[in-house]
């Protein structure tokens, strides 16, 4: 199994897609007009600039944790350092307004 990254970017929305496999999916979307960053992780979606607190990124994976305390985890498999690079320039680009949220280690 690798990791499939997917990005998508038009006048409007940013996207984000990690994948493993058919269930293992987290996806970023940023209406580009008010700089909201929707999420979903695990089969739920959640809205909204104060829902994420932390996201970690390190060069295995990464780790989101919500203002509720939950915490979801990604595991990256197979993936370049060239893709993983992007990935953290996608995630620097989502997370622009708010820098504090995003901390990136092996990068």
């Amino acid at each position: 199994m690798k990791t499939q990254v997917s990005q998508a970017s038009d006048d409007v929305v940013f996207t984000l897609t990690l994948q493993n496999g058919a269930t293992d999916r987290f996806f970023w979307l940023q209406d580009k007009t008010s700089g909201t960053v929707c999420f979903e992780a695990e089969g739920q979606y959640v809205c909204g600039d104060a829902i994420v607190k932390e996201c970690t990124v390190m060069r295995d994976g990464m780790h989101i944790v919500f203002l509720s305390g939950e915490i979801v985890s990604f595991y990256f498999y197979g993936l370049s350092l060239r893709e993983y690079l992007g990935v953290v320039s996608s995630l620097k680009k989502l997370y622009s307004a708010r820098p504090k949220v995003l901390e990136v280690f092996d990068a």
